[in-house]
């Protein structure tokens, strides 16, 4: 497969079953970081949802006229346009009883930093050192959702997942190497296009003479 950066690997997507999946378990701490801004006890969801009604249309945005907090089932493209807004949602909105948000959106910047830093299509020692720096900046400032009584512990899986993304590109390369977006993709023509140009009724056997088509 190509990468950004215009060089070609050999992708395994075999080894996401052992090393950091990206996007997969990286998108998958948004839904967290969104559930938590958008609690009472932090910025709540009626602020968050009436800043995304005043999102102008722009072509390098999505934007999300309806309320963003009762978004369900939500895509992998769609976590992506929520980093691109996230920040300047909350940035300059004070916490309950007029308390600084420094260490809240210090810990929202960090995570959305790591995200786009784990997806580069190369790296070099300054950019794998930012990695881990950044994620360091996060766990600084990520006891703010403990003492707002949002989280009482971070022992969440994904969470976890983090600090073994840098040792992950260390040894096995860039997060597009063995990532299974590619073969999640493929899912759209081998299944759901093949399943539509069925009768519904008796369908393995009119997905598979498609598919030899």
């Amino acid at each position: 497969m190509a990468t950004s950066n215009g060089s070609r690997y050999h992708c395994h997507p075999i080894l996401a079953t052992f090393v950091r999946d990206y996007p997969e378990q990286a998108l998958g701490v948004v839904k967290h970081i969104v559930t938590w801004i958008t609690d009472r006890k932090a910025f709540g969801p009626a602020e968050i949802n009436k800043r995304c009604c005043y999102l102008l249309p722009n072509y390098n945005i999505q934007a999300f006229p309806k309320e963003l907090t009762t978004l369900s089932r939500v895509s992998g493209q769609e976590h992506k346009a929520m980093c691109c807004i996230l920040l300047g949602l909350i940035v300059d909105i004070l916490l309950p009883g007029g308390h600084s948000p420094h260490h809240l959106i210090s810990a929202v910047r960090a995570i959305l930093d790591f995200l786009y830093l784990a997806q580069y299509g190369s790296h070099t020692m300054a950019t794998h050192q930012l990695l881990d720096n950044v994620l360091q900046c996060f766990h600084e400032n990520k006891d703010v959702f403990v003492d707002l009584d949002i989280q009482s512990n971070f022992n969440i899986p994904k969470i976890h997942s983090l600090i073994h993304y840098s040792s992950s590109i260390a040894l096995f390369g860039t997060t597009d190497n063995y990532n299974t977006e590619q073969l999640e993709h493929l899912h759209i023509d081998f299944a759901k296009d093949a399943y539509w140009v069925t009768n519904k009724k008796h369908k393995f056997p009119q997905m598979t003479k498609w598919l030899e088509h």
